[in-house]
């Protein structure tokens, strides 16, 4: 399992995901309605921009040799008191961006959500998980931010993980979530 260290600085800028070694490994640009994905070569590697005119809160990642092919729709939901997101992966052929979003055929591949027991997942800790298998692709974590990196800023998470998960995208997810 690989550790990302984000320091989540938003600010109109952006911000740099570090490795636990302290590499940097993806800078982050914010805009007002998307985030841009690089990689330390300066490559946009995936974009995640807000749908306008959705019912839900709802944000498609976007990646490609121009940034056009829909690779995942993420839809923000509440379950109770317990903030969770549903995140549609396509298959090639992908969308483009001027295709319609018609996600109500479709079921979740992935889901966001808060840890059990914790109803406030900007202050704790989150799961990336299969929807069908219930296995954790990944986890962002204040706790874990203080315990393996000494790091005590409120703004930092530590992102796991598992081996074999596009780490880019786990990151895309936890940009949304947060």
């Amino acid at each position: 399992s690989s550790g990302i260290n984000a320091e989540w600085l938003f600010h109109y800028g952006g911000f740099t995901i570090r490795d636990t070694d302290g590499n940097d490994v993806f800078q982050v640009k914010n805009h007002v309605y998307s985030q841009e994905l690089y990689n330390m070569e300066g490559q946009k590697v995936a974009e995640i921009t807000r749908k306008k005119m959705a019912s839900r809160i709802t944000y498609h990642i976007y990646s490609g040799s121009e940034m056009t092919e829909r690779r995942a729709t993420l839809n923000l939901r509440h379950s109770g008191l317990q903030k969770k997101a549903h995140v549609y992966i396509y298959q090639p052929p992908f969308a483009s961006r001027e295709d319609p979003t018609n996600i109500d055929d479709m079921e979740p591949d992935i889901i966001i959500k808060a840890k059990t027991g914790n109803n406030c997942p900007s202050i704790g800790e989150v799961e990336i998980i299969n929807k069908n298998t219930g296995e954790e692709y990944a986890e962002i974590s204040k706790e874990k931010a203080r315990e393996v990196l000494g790091e005590t800023s409120s703004r930092t998470f530590l992102l796991t993980a598992k081996s074999g998960v596009d780490v880019g995208f786990m990151v895309m997810c936890a940009v949304f979530f947060k």
